[in-house]
């Protein structure tokens, strides 16, 4: 029996020391508090606590520096004082981070309470992939940190759906979101629990980084001016991912466009979703393909993804599909960077290279959080224009799309080739089997012309007139409430009413429309149809046109126009309040086309007027206490 055959019979459990699966259970706890925290942690702070909405769309800023930044010296602490005594540190702070958390009640709290947070994960981090590293032989590293990035996915996606299923269910409401951070807390107690009773310390290689040693590979790396492009452009790739973060949940929360079915916490399910369903499908698929041309068609499918989110919000149903889209981007995006950057570097200062890679998802997440934090303020929420700020997004990702195509040109096919050379050299097989590719597909084609290079620049224009054009909408604030004041929870009731009648032609009927609570939509769909005409003869048609006046005297209207059907979708803000709470439906006859003969020259008989029907539809607000009482 040969020792492959043999080593397939030993099952998954056994394969793997202890130690990596005690790891497991510890990276299992942390993610999932994570990815629970993360999609209600700026929702929570503004509409729970009451923080300013500019603070609570950056307030993952301050998480960021500790989260990013300390894992380069936490990682060479370990090595000082022991894997578990870091371990059991580490899970001490996120059990204090998350208890302090949940108790947080005003922006100094939250600021605080997320720098804390970042701290811990900060000294965790680096600690799950070091222990596998040391924990697995060489020949089965793949296989476990697959088992690893697994793991994380499954966390991000299991424990969200959980609490999802407790809202869905009626067990816990988003006015308790606080609670999310207290029992993530129990998370952390358990880990300690482990830590101290059955993880085992890994053997320390003695080799301690320093601070010095940290920045002689910074420095390394940073004299490549071709790396150094290279990390900016992924930088600004990690920029857009942060669109997706506090921004995304804050704008589908506070626009109302997410129906009380379809909890805020559920949007942070389908991007960990998506890559474990698809994952090994698609690392199958990119495993041959060119890893800068990978890179760039990474982008574009993110950008498929954000453009179709950016005119699909207003349906989350419909949006979801969007992240499913840019999802699917992202998890080509990543391989194909360090595929290149390994390329890209000496062979001798490889791992100098990678250990730089953090700069650029630390840049790229820490800056796009706050600047997409303060478009988000300024534009979306402030100009109430969402989809403007994406189509904003967008052209950010489209002109970073540019630069890689500028840098695959003038310096990536010349990397490429010579790591193809160097490979061939090393391996001793011809030149063409150590290129990643054969037959390049007729998709990745399109980045070996100049020309193509013009196709984003034209969709800039486009993507920001397309988004502009959408309009505006209302951003719907957190009540502001005093200290001790009772929470009012408000519901959206629709009630849809119908109504037909006849206007004659030059004439005008009013229609009152009926409202209460607190309106936030009035929708109206208007048609009408021309009375048949004897044969021989022509009907010309009639024109209507349809005015929604609000108690104040503003008008909205749709028409005049000969279509047969019309329509007005309002939503309400305070102006339009103002003055009372009567509404009026105004429909004008503007014209009735007459019945003429054969060319239309002989008026055969007058039409007065025509019947119409209209259906309107009108949602309000409605404190929950009324809909019991």
């Amino acid at each position: 029996m040969n020792p492959a055959g043999s080593k397939k019979k030993v099952s998954l459990f056994k394969r793997f020391p202890t130690v990596f699966w005690i790891v497991q259970i510890f990276e299992l706890m942390e993610r999932g508090a994570y990815y629970s925290m993360m999609p209600i942690l700026a929702v929570h702070f503004i509409y729970n606590v009451g923080i300013p909405i500019w603070l609570g769309l950056i307030l993952s800023v301050f998480m960021y520096p500790f989260q990013y930044g300390w894992p380069i010296l936490s990682s060479a602490l370990a090595e000082k004082v022991g894997y578990r005594k870091q371990m059991i540190f580490a899970f001490t702070i996120l059990t204090v981070a998350y208890v302090y958390l949940s108790f947080a009640n005003n922006a100094f709290m939250a600021v605080t309470g997320v720098m804390l947070l970042g701290f811990g994960i900060g000294t965790y981090k680096p600690l799950v992939s070091s222990t596998i590293a040391k924990a697995t032989p060489q020949a089965d590293r793949n296989f476990a940190y697959s088992i690893y990035y697994w793991t994380v996915n499954f966390a991000a996606t299991g424990f969200a759906l959980t609490w999802v299923a407790l809202i869905l269910f009626g067990v816990f409401t988003e006015e308790n979101y606080h609670l999310v951070f207290l029992i993530s807390s129990v998370y952390f107690v358990l880990n300690i629990i482990i830590a101290l009773t059955i993880f085992k310390e890994v053997p320390r290689s003695g080799e301690v980084k320093t601070i010095k040693d940290v920045g002689t590979n910074i420095l390394t790396a940073f004299k490549d001016k071709k790396f150094v492009v290279m990390m900016l452009l992924m930088a600004g790739f990690w920029a857009l991912y942060s669109a997706s973060l506090a921004p995304f949940q804050t704008i589908m929360y506070g626009f109302h466009f997410l129906p009380a079915s379809f909890p805020v916490m559920l949007l942070g399910v389908f991007n960990p979703g998506t890559i474990i369903l698809l994952g090994i499908p698609l690392a199958k698929f990119v495993e041959k393909l060119e890893s800068l041309k990978v890179l760039m068609l990474g982008i574009i499918v993110y950008l498929i993804g954000l453009t179709w989110v950016a005119f699909t919000m207003q349906n989350p149903y419909i949006a979801i599909w969007g992240i499913v889209i840019y999802s699917i981007g992202e998890f080509m995006v990543a391989p194909g960077y360090l595929a290149f950057v390994s390329k890209l570097a000496p062979k001798e200062k490889v791992s100098a290279y990678i250990g730089c890679n953090f700069l650029a998802s630390f840049t790229g997440i820490f800056f796009g959080a706050l600047i997409f934090g303060i478009l988000t303020t300024v534009i979306a929420v402030g100009m109430g224009m969402p989809h403007f700020f994406y189509g904003i997004v967008i052209t950010v990702g489209l002109l970073i799309l540019v630069g890689f195509m500028f840098y695959y040109r003038a310096w990536g096919k010349d990397i490429i080739e010579r790591a193809a050379e160097i490979k061939a050299e090393e391996e001793g097989i011809h030149i063409d089997e150590a290129r990643e590719v054969h037959h390049e597909p007729f998709y990745l084609k399109f980045f070996n012309t100049r020309k193509t290079v013009m196709v984003p620049l034209i969709l800039v224009p486009i993507i920001l007139f397309a988004t502009f054009s959408v309009g505006t909408t209302t951003f719907y604030p957190p009540d502001a409430k005093g200290v001790g004041e009772t929470l009012i929870v408000f519901t959206e009731t629709t009630i849809t009413t119908s109504v037909s009648d006849h206007t004659g032609e030059g004439a005008e009927t009013e229609v009152p429309i009926l409202t209460q609570g607190t309106l936030t939509w009035i929708n109206v769909t208007f048609s009408w149809q021309d009375e048949s005409a004897p044969r021989l003869q022509r009907n010309l048609p009639d024109s209507f046109q349809i005015a929604l006046v609000s108690p104040n005297g503003t008008t909205v209207s749709d028409g005049p126009s000969e279509s047969g059907s019309l329509s007005i979708s309002h939503q309400v803000d305070e102006i339009d309040r103002e003055g009372g709470a009567e509404w009026t439906l105004q429909v004008s006859c503007t014209n009735a086309g007459d019945i003429v003969g054969p060319g239309g020259f002989l008026v055969r008989s007058q039409d007065n007027g025509n019947d119409w029907d209209a259906s309107i539809k009108v949602s309000y607000l409605q404190p929950v206490e009324d809909l019991i009482e």
